[in-house]
């Protein structure tokens, strides 16, 4: 069997369920090779799935899902190879957890507003750092009974247009991207092939970005091939993942996208060369 990768893994550090040991574990059963955990804005279960996959013989690249706007719209990036040590990396990310927990703390008001009481004592404790995500709210929310689902949370309650939603307050791109380079690491745009990426594709590439997210459990066959061709086109990179969140999203999507391990090889390449 041909061995695969995945680069866009989470855990109970940002809004996935499973502590960065667990996720390195299921990696294995899956039979990934090479793996990446890219929580969102924070790399504080990198140490631990870094030495978890060392143990058990996979290979690793430090990495974080950066929350980034342009033009008003959400872009995620990941920064791939990351130097997680890097100073100005480590203070941009404080300031995005600080700015992650205040809009957490405007939708608990808003949910009170709207006679849901939620605590935010219990949902700073699903917490792996103190970093709160929507996804804890929503799990929370659901955990009361005011939902039928997690995913019910979102659509009743803190999902865009609904009544408790609060947008997020976020670096731009370009400064994400910039960020990233600083920690010597690759600049990926996260799955391109939804949300605003896909809207704006074609002025988001005029960024520096090192490489796009072919691979991704939202994107079909057919987009596959279309950004590995334009990858391709434009000198970018490929990357991606199952961008699997554990239980939280309803089903585990790792293993379900196989990103050849020749992606894998050509990224390690180019980042050697920034060392």
């Amino acid at each position: 069997m041909t061995p695969y990768v995945d680069l866009h893994l989470h855990t109970n550090h940002s809004d996935g369920t499973d502590t960065p040991s667990e996720v390195v574990s299921r990696a294995l059963q899956h039979g990934i090779v090479a793996m990446a955990i890219s929580d969102h804005d924070t790399v504080s279960g990198v140490p631990e799935a870094r030495a978890a996959a060392e143990a058990q013989g996979i290979e690793y690249l430090c990495a974080t899902e950066i929350s980034s706007r342009f033009n008003e719209m959400e872009v995620h990036i990941v920064g791939l190879g990351i130097d997680i040590t890097s100073p100005v990396l480590l203070e941009a990310l404080v300031g995005q957890k600080n700015s992650r927990n205040a809009r957490a703390e405007r939708i608990v008001e808003e949910l009170h507003k709207a006679g849901v009481p939620v605590e935010w004592a219990r949902i700073v404790a699903r917490t792996a750092d103190g970093v709160v995500g929507r996804m804890h709210i929503a799990q929370e929310i659901h955990d009361l009974g005011f939902s039928q689902s997690v995913q019910d949370s979102f659509e009743r309650y803190i999902g865009r247009g609904q009544r408790a939603f609060v947008r997020k307050s976020t670096m731009t791109s370009a400064e994400a991207i910039d960020l990233i380079h600083e920690a010597r690491g690759l600049a990926i745009l996260a799955h391109p092939g939804i949300g605003a990426p896909q809207r704006m594709l074609s002025r988001l590439l005029r960024l520096p970005f090192d490489g796009i997210e072919a691979y991704h459990c939202k994107h079909t066959p057919g987009q596959i091939e279309e950004f590995s061709i334009l990858a391709r086109e434009l000198g970018l990179l490929i990357s991606g993942g199952s961008d699997c969140h554990g239980q939280a999203k309803l089903k585990p999507e790792m293993g379900n996208v196989r990103v050849p391990y020749e992606h894998f090889t050509r990224l390690k390449e180019v980042l050697a060369t920034r060392k």
